[in-house]
């Protein structure tokens, strides 16, 4: 990876705490698995921002589940916590069941495992999370098998690209920053370049656009450009040595997009990185509570 040798950006202030771009956690979990990976953080989300956490198992094979989730989850009482097991729709699967519920759910963040390779059996959306990624109009959280829960997450970086895709996600995620306190930093990845000259100040603009309202409301931002030719790789390059950074991805599920921007390829970003990657789709409704 070739990051830019020039220091990045910060202006810091203090800043008057917003509410949270969500107010309510949604953590699908497969009962009949042992391992529930995305659990701690579905629990780090509700409990950060206050706010109710839902579980919830779409057509499980566990005789009595809500009991059984309620034991996995009972050291956890400082919480609000409802558990939901939900009926598989006929002819739409365990994603589009869990898709149905979320979409009626104003102002939810989904929070779940990616999809294990090799043919291991880790979440109960058995077409792979990309799936949800390309139906789901909210906000998704994704853990992967590469993800390690400390130390917990205490920086928020936006990897943005210049498309639609990266207007809602920046919005959300300064909205994120700005109500849990935490410092923000926006990065692009492009092509390595071997000259100097405007192509910094072009940068930096791009960048101070996304980082506008975070900058207006005096709250910490840094901004920086990183060069790779592979920005899915530049990323995860990145990532590969900062656990504690909660990733901030947006998704597009229409074609003719950036190959970056796809659900896929997002959900492969998740699935290596030490942390977990929030996926905000561009077309997340931020009008009913999610902003």
């Amino acid at each position: 990876m070739n990051p830019s040798t020039r220091p990045s950006h910060t202006i810091s202030s203090s800043v008057e705490r917003p509410t949270t771009g969500y107010r309510r956690v949604i953590a699908p979990i497969d009962p009949d698995h042992a391992e529930h990976r995305a659990l701690t953080t579905a629990i780090d989300f509700a409990r950060r921002a206050r706010v109710p956490l839902t579980i919830t198992a779409v057509g499980t094979r566990l005789h009595d589940a809500e009991r059984h989730l309620a034991t996995t989850l009972a050291s956890n009482n400082d919480l609000d916590i409802e558990i939901k097991v939900l009926p598989r729709g006929t002819g739409i699967g365990p994603a589009g069941t869990l898709c149905d519920y979320v979409d009626a759910q104003p102002g939810s963040l989904v929070c779940m495992t990616t999809h294990a390779t090799g043919g291991v059996r880790e979440t109960l959306l058995h077409p792979t999370s990309s799936d949800v990624l390309a139906k789901v109009r909210r906000p998704v959280v994704l853990v992967g098998p590469a993800h390690r829960t400390s130390p917990r997450w205490n920086e928020i970086a936006v990897f943005v690209d210049g498309s639609n895709a990266s207007e809602p996600e920046a919005q959300f995620a300064t909205s994120l920053a700005l109500s849990l306190e935490l410092p923000l930093t926006f990065l692009r990845v492009l092509p390595p370049r071997y000259t100097a000259g405007d192509a910094d100040i072009t940068e930096d603009a791009d960048l101070r656009h996304y980082a506008a309202t975070a900058i207006r409301s005096g709250h910490h931002v840094t901004w920086d450009t990183l060069h790779h030719r592979s920005p899915a790789r530049g990323i995860l390059d990145w990532l590969s040595h900062r656990s504690s950074i909660l990733t901030v991805l947006g998704a597009h599920s229409h074609p003719g997009v950036s190959h970056l921007r796809s659900p896929s390829v997002t959900a492969n970003i998740a699935h290596h990185a030490a942390g977990p990657v929030l996926v905000v789709p561009a077309d997340t409704s931020l009008s009913d509570g999610d902003q």
